[in-house]
């Protein structure tokens, strides 16, 4: 398999050069589950919200495929949904995380939770430092001032400026 890109969060109280206990890793990328179990997947990471308007949504295109015969049409926009859902599930996740006030204190490259809960223990942050110290400078084609430079997926609307 390859490498997954995995975000560690830290609650907010936590000292910023400190490692906590209370870390959680946010897989990002496709989700095989959301995929399959999508309003499932939501609210069992707490996104109950989120949840409850995808199942709206759902029903509303159950309905409404029904209603009009078009029912082979509503199957398809369900698994679009799941899709979306699928794709976007982990921006979701890290949202929810950086709207409760925690700090995202790294991210990087791991084969499984395990991997990354080991490399993020073992290193007290001078390796991501390092690492953002040797990127390049931005090329003509960088953002614009102002703009923010944290991506959240198609949700990243939802992010404040």
């Amino acid at each position: 398999m390859g490498l997954k890109r995995f975000i560690a969060f830290e609650p907010g109280e936590t000292a910023v050069g400190a490692r906590s206990d209370g870390v959680v890793f946010v897989r990002d990328g496709f989700s095989f589950w959301a995929f399959l179990f999508t309003v499932l997947w939501l609210w069992r990471y707490r996104l109950w919200l989120e949840g409850l308007a995808t199942l709206l949504v759902l029903v509303a295109i159950t309905l409404g495929g029904e209603a009009s015969g078009h029912s082979f049409a509503a199957s398809l926009l369900q698994l679009l949904v799941g899709l979306l859902v699928a794709l976007e599930g982990p921006s979701l996740r890290a949202w929810r995380y950086r709207r409760k006030g925690w700090r995202e204190s790294a991210a990087f490259l791991a084969s499984d939770r395990a991997e990354a809960e080991l490399t993020y223990f073992s290193t007290d942050g001078r390796a991501a430092d390092a690492a953002s110290a040797a990127a390049p400078p931005p090329g003509p084609m960088s953002r614009r001032r102002g703009t923010s430079t944290r991506s959240a997926g198609f949700f990243g609307a939802m992010e404040q400026r």
